[in-house]
């Protein structure tokens, strides 16, 4: 009688776990926007090191003061100036491991984890998007070939060079902010 009650429950628990995915339980994938919200118009920042790399900002300004100037790619900047009201989006990112190198992305590229890259549910395929790591303001501009992540926890994930660059290979997600650089062609 216990093996009887013992092989059901195996039974249904086979079954259950061929239920369709929860995200889209029903329904096809959200189709991707119309058209790509763009961000204000950033002033190019010098490189220190540059020709021209002390900045000037004149009084009629739009930016205000030098503090508001969005750090340059790749680089470094203050916490407490990051403002998150022109974001496209703001969550958790997570990084893509080895065991995707040379698969097949959405847009058809075979993914590489040393590229620029990352994984976006409805963005459309070719954006250049500039993702900012929220814990230690790390920023870097990722291209967007694949679709994912398929969790409702995550927002992006990154190939596993940007997220060496954002520093959060370590915690494997982090708290991002992402802003649309270049819509797609």
């Amino acid at each position: 009688m216990n093996i009887l009650r013992l092989g059901g429950v195996l039974a249904l628990g086979f079954l259950a776990s061929c239920a369709p995915h929860p995200l889209y339980r029903g329904t096809a994938p959200p189709p991707p926007p119309a058209e790509v919200r763009q961000g204000p118009e950033r002033p190019w920042v010098p490189v220190s090191g540059e020709e021209g790399a002390e900045l000037e900002v004149s009084a009629d300004s739009t930016h205000g003061n030098p503090a508001e100037v969005p750090p340059p790619a790749f680089g470094v900047a203050d916490l407490s100036k990051i403002k998150t009201e022109n974001a496209y989006q703001v969550g958790r990112a997570s990084y893509y491991g080895k065991r995707f190198h040379g698969r097949r992305t959405a847009r058809g590229d075979t993914f590489d984890i040393s590229m620029m890259t990352a994984a976006h549910r409805v963005l459309p395929l070719g954006t250049h998007i500039k993702v900012t790591n929220l814990e230690n303001g790390r920023t870097v501009e990722v291209e967007v070939n694949d679709r994912g992540p398929f969790t409702r926890r995550r927002v992006l994930d990154v190939s596993l060079e940007a997220a060496k660059r954002l520093d959060m290979v370590r915690k494997g997600s982090a708290k991002v902010m992402i802003e649309i650089v270049k819509a797609a062609q």
